[in-house]
């Protein structure tokens, strides 16, 4: 018997099943791009006549506004064109796009609700209790959602996440060290910072500052003379093991990644968690 997917599962799949066809032969890649436009279409014209069926009704058209509310049928609604990208699809993208680095650590982050410029997420796994809750709070769901959303002010947590997962990142301050002024970084240089026996690479790449422990995953020789590609892509200088700079992710071996490190900006310094 065939295992059912959860919704998450699927979109993962079908984003793995895509990265397949770009290797197919163009001539067998256009089959399948013509197949899958055929089968959106079909969909759509389908989804539009339903729409427009439960609309008529009162009762329908109450129970259609509560169907939209949940995150599958909105994300259907949404690619079909049925409604239009609001905020809080907006937020929804920025939270997916920095799941994989709160993943990396064990934890994840559930979008909540988005009210009076304040986004309510619920943090789930190691994130619960951690003490860096805040940092990642302020400095990685802020800076993300407000590059989609720029009226966002604050991340809070929801009500039904413990109290104990919010610690107030200005007073987590201990454990960090200044170590570079942000406005003499440059863009795809790989830093290397040596802090008593801590030892980290940091790259400012597209606006955004990454860290990492300068070990490779390989056998734990320094990244720091790697090379950096236009892809963003980290080389290890010594063995040419594969790393995305930006997820910290290891493209030649699966399962493997960079430890990252934490960053905070304060004063026109960048400062790294050595601890």
């Amino acid at each position: 018997m065939t295992e059912e997917l959860s919704f998450e599962k699927l979109a993962e799949r079908i984003d793995e099943l895509l990265k397949k066809v770009r290797d197919f032969e163009d001539e067998k890649r256009e089959i399948v791009g013509e197949l899958v436009k055929s089968i959106e279409e079909f969909t759509k014209i389908a989804l539009v006549k339903l729409v427009r069926l439960i609309k008529e009704d009162p009762i329908g058209k109450e129970l259609l506004l509560k169907a939209v509310k949940e995150p599958e049928v909105y994300s259907l609604f949404l690619k079909h064109g049925l409604i239009r990208e609001d905020d809080r699809t907006k937020v929804i993208k920025a939270l997916e796009l920095i799941k994989p680095y709160i993943r990396s650590h064990g934890g994840d982050v559930e979008f909540v609700d988005l009210k009076d410029n304040t986004l309510y997420v619920r943090l789930k796994g190691a994130c619960t209790g951690c003490s860096q809750v805040s940092f990642t709070l302020q400095q990685t769901i802020l800076e993300a959602v407000q590059s989609f959303v720029p009226s966002v002010e604050r991340v809070e947590l929801a009500k039904d996440t413990p109290v104990e997962a919010f610690i107030e990142f200005s007073q987590k301050k201990e454990g960090y060290v200044k170590a570079f002024n942000v406005s003499e970084l440059i863009e795809g240089h790989v830093y290397r910072f040596l802090h008593e026996k801590t030892d980290v690479i940091l790259v400012l790449w597209e606006g955004k500052i990454y860290a990492y422990r300068n070990s490779c995953a390989h056998q734990g020789l320094p990244l720091h003379d790697g090379k950096l590609t236009k892809e963003g892509i980290l080389i290890c200088p010594w063995h040419n093991f594969e790393y995305s700079i930006t997820s910290g992710e290891c493209l030649t071996a699966n399962y493997v990644q960079l430890v990252p490190v934490h960053t905070r900006i304060e004063n026109g310094y960048v400062w790294l968690k050595v601890e």
